[in-house]
């Protein structure tokens, strides 16, 4: 059950999308809608080394930061107060300053669903390009403890199709039991992806999973790739066209990924769908 959504607002494209996700669930689940907006005053006024007389000039840019950001996170707001107004969904906004990660982590525990940009939340467009980087932003929110979280894509789109990728791990199983008794979407078409097992275990973990499915309400599809997943699971996702993917995790695997690079890892960089990572 969902009674509250924390919604993190950077000011940044992805957070345009990830307001109309967040609205679109709290209106199914009667949940409320708590928006998160974090000025990382330290990292916006970095402007490197500053050369003699160069103070000036330093202070303006700086400045500058902070008014375009502000200003962009002004205007989401004024988008997302519209949406839940018209939607009838109560919404409280908490302006933060400092890091971003450590401040939603502290405000997801009080709350059932963190939704945010799946490659950019507070990666600041006025800092360039050097300052966009999604395994950070994942690697930090996860091994926070930051789940379960939808991660969207820049584009808004319905949820209408649901894969389920299945590895056999706890993690795996235990996000898509999440998944199910959330019920965000109860009436998406499911379907459920086992890759890398030998064929008689991967048969034996679909009939399981999908068995659990249906006593959740739900009558999945299921499918068998017999090779790597990374491969196996973004074909599934283009050729299926799935508009979510529900995806395991441990705090352990992405600290890992960070540096060896997982089949997660390489999902998030290269999905074009919503991600939903759960506990």
């Amino acid at each position: 059950m969902i009674r509250r959504v924390l919604l993190g607002i950077g000011g940044t494209p992805f957070s345009d999308v990830a307001i109309q996700y967040a609205v679109a669930v709290a209106r199914s689940s009667g949940a409320s809608v708590t928006a998160v907006t974090v000025v990382d005053e330290s990292r916006l006024g970095r402007t490197g080394p500053v050369p003699l007389g160069g103070g000036a000039a330093a202070a303006e840019l700086r400045d500058h930061r902070l008014e375009v950001t502000r200003e962009r996170i002004e205007d989401t707001l004024d988008q997302l107060r519209r949406l839940c107004r018209e939607n009838g969904v109560p919404v409280d906004v908490q302006r933060e300053q400092g890091s971003p990660f450590r401040l939603m982590v502290d405000h997801s525990r009080y709350h059932d669903l963190a939704i945010f940009g799946l490659r950019s939340m507070f990666e600041y467009p006025v800092l360039g390009d050097a300052d966009l980087e999604p395994a950070s932003l994942i690697k930090d929110l996860v091994e926070g403890g930051v789940r379960p979280l939808l991660a969207v894509p820049g584009q808004y789109r319905p949820i209408r199709r649901v894969l389920i990728a299945h590895s056999g791990s706890v993690q795996a199983a235990q996000s898509m039991k999440h998944f199910v008794r959330f019920r965000l979407w109860p009436d998406v078409t499911l379907r459920i992806l086992v890759c890398e097992h030998p064929q008689d275990q991967g048969e034996q973990l679909l009939a399981d999973a999908a068995a659990y499915c249906r006593a959740h309400g739900y009558e999945p599809e299921t499918r068998y790739w017999a090779g790597e997943a990374k491969p196996g699971i973004l074909a599934e996702v283009g050729e299926w066209n799935a508009d979510l993917l529900v995806i395991g995790s441990s705090a352990r695997s992405w600290l890992a990924a960070v540096f060896v690079g997982t089949t997660m890892l390489h999902l998030v960089r290269h999905a074009e769908c919503a991600l939903f990572v759960g506990n």
